[in-house]
């Protein structure tokens, strides 16, 4: 077995190695180049990768604690610097870069992480037009979310002044910039969301994409999105966007913008319905001058002028309506009765009664009227009616051919 004094055990290597690297200063807050590959963002909540160039790897790791503020989500394939110690992992033997920051390589960080954000909560439908709601047109209490010491809010409060429309503001007061700044406005908003408003404005004033990136983060844009008020927001100046822009359900260039979009023109109003009142003055004054007109017209006619005049000819035309009536009547009562008589005779002529009185008579046994000679035979009873009464008889012959003769 070999011995030497530099005889070392493998922790004692590792130790040896871990000292060297450290009180290297070279490798201490590095700076590194290269493209992630391996990228795991771990349960724990820490990020594990590798960092590569066309020659070499090296593996890296990023605790919570520093990635949390990480503005973008990293991916595989991308350019990035990474910032941070190398280190000795005793427990694999191998070396790392204990990294405290990353930024992708030949774009921002803020950058990458708006385009991110901004593609993600699209995909969400969280821009979409259908989920914007009208503002309210006469707004009577409005909450404003910004720094109290903003000129943002002056510039909002001057120019809603001007409006000459009467509004209350419910101030909640928030950070607009800085690592707090994100907290601050999501805690402004719910505080907002509890009060009775008509609209809510979020407001600042211009700046950098890093002093802005607070109406970038993700929680100030889901927090918006559920707004249960109507939101404008109005951040920077024109040129300006931010993704609080795209999920409100309005925008403002300026905070000065935001005052006129949100306020109605009380002047303006104020001389619309004075022209209104006017309008409608003068169209009530036409509709009376024509009423009056056809009331004129009404009373001129006849009937208002000479009523009894005009009441007597209906009462002679119905006069002389009852006389024809009465003549017509009288002349068709008279041909009737004249018919009737006609009918009368005639019905007396065939009655039976009538012809016994020219000397006839009618015979008649149980059954009926004798019609026929053979009807009869010797001995038979038979009624005999004549005019003036009947009388019984007995046949004593039959006479005639009796080939059905009557008698």
């Amino acid at each position: 077995m070999l011995e030497d004094s530099r005889l070392l055990t493998v922790s004692q290597l590792t130790d040896h190695i871990s000292r060297a690297i450290q009180a290297n200063p070279k490798l201490i807050d590095v700076t590194v180049a290269g493209e992630l590959s391996n990228f795991v963002h771990h349960s724990s909540g820490h990020m594990y990768f590798s960092l590569k160039d066309k020659d070499c790897s090296i593996k890296g790791v990023m605790f919570q604690t520093w990635n949390r503020r990480l503005p973008f989500v990293p991916q595989n394939g991308q350019h990035v610097y990474v910032r941070g110690d190398v280190v000795v992992y005793k427990k694999g033997g191998n070396y790392q870069l204990n990294a405290y920051a990353m930024e992708p390589a030949g774009q921002g960080a803020l950058a990458l992480a708006f385009a991110q954000l901004k593609d993600r909560l699209a995909a969400e439908g969280l821009f979409a037009n259908e989920r914007k709601r009208p503002l309210p047109a006469y707004p009577r209490r409005i909450g404003l979310v910004t720094s109290p010491q903003a000129a943002a809010l002056q510039d909002f409060l001057v120019t809603a002044s001007q409006q000459g429309w009467p509004v209350d503001f419910e101030l909640a007061p928030a950070i607009v910039q800085g690592e707090r700044g994100a907290a601050s406005v999501v805690a402004a908003l719910e505080l907002l969301y509890s009060r009775q408003l008509d609209a809510i404005v979020i407001t600042r004033g211009g700046g950098s994409l890093e002093e802005l990136c607070v109406f970038n983060e993700e929680i100030v844009a889901r927090t918006v999105a559920a707004s249960p008020i109507p939101v404008v927001s109005a951040i920077g100046h024109e040129t300006d966007f931010t993704i609080c822009d795209f999920v409100a359900d309005a925008r403002a260039a300026t905070p000065t913008a935001a005052a006129r979009l949100v306020i109605p023109d009380g002047r303006r109003l104020a001389s619309e319905l004075a022209r209104q009142r006017r309008r409608l003055a003068a169209a009530v004054a036409a509709l009376v001058d024509s009423r009056r007109s056809k009331l004129d017209h009404l009373a001129s006619r006849p009937i208002l002028s000479r009523p009894l005049q005009i009441l007597l000819q209906p009462r002679q035309n119905l006069d002389l309506g009852a006389y024809r009536f009465k003549t017509v009547f009288t002349r068709l009562l008279e041909q009737r009765r004249h018919g009737l008589g006609g009918t009368a005779a005639r019905l007396a002529d065939l009655n039976p009664i009538s012809v016994l009185g020219r000397g006839y008579s009618i015979v008649r046994d149980e059954k009926g009227i004798i019609k026929k000679i053979s009807q009869l035979m010797p001995g038979k009873l038979v009624t005999i009616q004549m005019q003036d009464g009947q009388a019984q008889a007995s046949i004593l012959a039959v006479g005639g051919d009796g080939d059905g003769t009557e008698i």
